[in-house]
């Protein structure tokens, strides 16, 4: 008894406590179920927390999942972008070919001789010969030693010689070619003289055997003379860039630059003309004797 005066305020509190168990416990069917909603009471926080973290979770990995997804869309939208873009440069390759091919027959019907449209398929890397390769052979009527001419910001000019035929390719020699000879002259003053290359690792050409009486100028333009047996005459090749007398000589040299740029040309028409075989036996003769 003594012991619960003195205690007499936890005394009190233990009490209420019971008494609230007991009353709570009266409200429901069983004292097993309310002490279930006590334990589920204490725990719902914990779970709660626990949900939560779980649910972050999971949007988490939804997220990853659909950040994957989205990056493989991306890769198979960049792939399709990239084979577009090269779809379409293929097609302004294709319509820029078209209107060159266009331009080519155009340029045909102005030549006036019988021609045969080529294109150049490869360069000669080398200096000296400097040769050029055609997609046109002797099946399509080439022969050795035809002239061949070009277009070049809309003036027809020489290109050079066919110096190779075989099937279906031809080989030219281009005038810059210090092996290929010309039979020229001045165009106003009507000179002539002798066109070849002027070195091999040069795109100029030199006019040689001119007479010192003629009156040379810059800029004056050299034509095909007709004379050795291979080009027709009156076609153009170039334009003077200087001449000078030469050192016990009687004769003067003229520095030629060509109208064809060698660099840029693409196209070429090989002139169906054979060559004056009398012409070239009486050179043979000459030699010979």
């Amino acid at each position: 008894m003594e012991f619960i005066i003195r205690n007499k305020s936890v005394v009190a509190f233990i009490s209420f406590t019971l008494f609230c168990i007991i009353s709570l416990s009266l409200q429901s069917t069983t004292f097993t179920l309310s002490f279930e909603g006590i334990i589920s009471a204490v725990t719902m926080p914990f779970q709660k927390a626990y949900n939560g973290v779980q649910g972050g979770i999971s949007r988490i990995w939804a997220g990853f999942t659909e950040l994957t997804e989205v990056r493989d869309e991306l890769m198979k939208t960049r792939a399709k972008l990239q084979q577009y873009e090269s779809m379409t440069d293929e097609m302004s390759e294709i319509r820029r070919e078209n209107d060159r091919l266009r331009e080519l027959l155009g340029m045909k019907e102005r030549v006036e001789y019988d021609s045969i449209p080529s294109s150049i398929i490869s360069k000669d890397p080398d200096n000296w010969f400097r040769t050029i390769i055609i997609n046109k052979g002797a099946s399509d009527g080439i022969r050795e030693n035809m002239p061949v001419i070009a277009y070049q910001g809309g003036q027809k000019a020489v290109v050079g010689t066919v110096i190779e035929v075989r099937g279906s390719i031809s080989r030219i020699a281009p005038i810059i070619s210090p092996a290929v000879r010309i039979g020229v002259k001045l165009q106003e003053s009507r000179f002539p003289g002798l066109l070849c290359g002027y070195s091999g690792n040069s795109n100029l050409c030199k006019m040689d055997y001119i007479s010192r009486a003629a009156f040379i100028k810059f800029n004056d333009v050299v034509i095909t003379s007709g004379q050795g047996g291979v080009f027709p005459a009156g076609l153009v090749v170039g334009t003077v860039l200087k001449s000078y007398s030469l050192e016990s000589s009687a004769y003067q040299r003229a520095m030629v630059k060509p109208v064809v740029d060698y660099d840029l040309v693409e196209d070429v028409f090989v002139i169906k003309k054979d060559i004056d075989k009398d012409l070239f036996e009486i050179f043979d003769e000459e030699k010979n004797e």
